[in-house]
């Protein structure tokens, strides 16, 4: 059997955890790393991605990328993952790897049960109407053997959702490049946790991060256990009914909108650095509803999440060690910066603000990220409120239209029939905070209109 990645045969079992809900290590390497437990309140709700926006979304990446004609080979460039080359023989019973000696080679033919499979998965690929090679699992090998089996595997999983991906870009210059390549990545990504003391870095945290505060902790966690079972069994499975079997028994525990989620992100994520996935996350649907609950689920702010530069499992959850920079943002009171030229101030009044900076420039107006509402000074104090890092200068044509989206019904962002405004009330000071900064970055940009 050849194997040219040695570790897609390793699998390994993290010790159970019993007890509720895991937590986040914030680690911002001053000292010892702050605990989060994620809250179970309003702001915790399951982040519910619509088919049709999502499938937007997806084209809209879609059209920036270039897909590799590898798409295994170029997934693993973008983890970071070393490509293994050589020849092994693989014990499944022991599940031990012996690599041949110089001058052995492996046997010329292919196990039969390997050609059968390799035979049902091109069946499967003309009914699906794709035909071929269809999900580009040939492509480093003559048989679905390997990754591929764990690629194939996954791919069922996601059942309806692969559909949906299929339609997303089918009418592109090359749809099965971009199908291959979003999927290779997800499962690339996914085979991150099968390996010992499981962490990821660069693209693979600023992923798992934004996966932690879409899907919620707990759900992400389960999410782990699945791949690594769903692991053991590929490595096992004999025939294409025994892989669909595996994909569609973790497809239960992943469900439909974990997995939108997940092929949403693993797509932003192709050919993008930490950085630049970052950014792309607040033009992505359910941004809006992350927004909110990602100090609740993980205790960082929404921009924070860009900021993470590795995230490693423990027993009982994960550790996020955050950039230098993401200390101020990973704390509840960002208060007392000093992010103006004039330094830090705060005033118990709306007229006393006013009084004290006076204009905010030629065709400009002042806005408050967090709204001076009755019910926000009420609950934050004024001071909160009234102050030089709340309060910033924006264009008059785009503070009406903040405005005007505020008072607006948005069910599609709100998930909610309230107004704007009104769902926003509910939130934490932090979580308005972001909320405030996003929408201000995507009304400018014209995402929300």
């Amino acid at each position: 059997m050849l194997l040219r990645w040695l570790f897609l045969l390793v699998w390994v079992v993290l010790p159970g955890c019993s007890g509720p809900t895991r937590v986040v290590r914030l680690d911002t390497g001053r000292g010892s790393p702050t605990v989060h437990v994620p809250r179970s309140d309003r702001a915790s709700e399951p982040v519910v991605l619509d088919e049709d926006d999502v499938k937007e979304a997806v084209a809209r990446l879609a059209r920036t990328l270039r897909p590799s004609q590898r798409p295994e080979e170029a997934a693993r460039r973008l983890f970071e993952v070393d490509s293994r080359s050589g020849s092994y023989l693989f014990d499944v019973r022991s599940r031990r790897i012996t690599p041949l000696r110089p001058g052995e080679h492996l046997a010329a033919e292919l196990p039969q049960a390997e050609i059968e499979l390799t035979r049902a998965y091109l069946r499967w690929c003309e009914r699906t109407g794709r035909g071929g090679d269809c999900l580009g699992l040939l492509k480093e090998g003559p048989s679905v053997t390997g990754g591929a089996r764990f690629t194939l595997a996954l791919s069922l999983a996601k059942g309806a959702v692969l559909d949906e991906l299929w339609e997303a870009v089918k009418d592109m210059a090359h749809p099965e490049a971009l199908m291959q390549a979003a999927l290779w990545t997800a499962a690339t990504y996914a085979l991150l946790w099968t390996v010992p003391e499981p962490a990821t870095k660069g693209v693979a945290a600023v992923l798992t991060a934004a996966l932690i505060v879409y899907v919620g902790v707990d759900t992400f966690w389960g999410l782990i256990q699945g791949f690594r079972q769903l692991m053991a069994e590929s490595d096992q499975a004999v025939t294409f009914d025994a892989l669909r079997e595996a994909g569609e028994r973790f497809g239960r525990v992943m469900g439909r909108n974990a997995a939108r989620a997940f092929v949403m992100l693993a797509t932003a994520a192709i050919g993008s650095t930490g950085a630049t996935l970052g950014a792309k996350l607040p033009g992505l649907p359910g941004a809006a509803q992350v927004a909110v609950r990602a100090e609740a689920q993980a205790g960082v702010t929404y921009a924070g999440v860009a900021q993470v530069e590795t995230v490693a499992v423990a027993a009982d959850g994960f550790t996020f060690a955050l950039a230098p920079g993401a200390v101020a943002m990973s704390s509840r009171g960002t208060r007392g910066g000093g992010s103006t030229p004039g330094g830090y101030q705060e005033w118990q009044t709306h007229g006393g603000l006013y009084k004290g900076r006076g204009s905010a420039g030629p065709g400009r107006e002042w806005h408050h990220i967090v709204e001076q509402t009755e019910g926000n000074v009420r609950q934050f104090g004024p001071e909160a409120i009234h102050n030089t890092e709340n309060v910033i200068a924006l264009d008059k044509a785009l503070h009406d239209l903040v405005s005007a989206f505020y008072s607006s019904k948005r069910p599609r962002i709100t998930n909610s029939n309230l107004t704007v405004r009104e769902w926003l009330s509910t939130q934490s000071y932090q979580a308005q905070r972001d909320f405030g900064l996003l929408a201000i970055e995507n009304i400018g940009k014209g995402i929300w209109r």
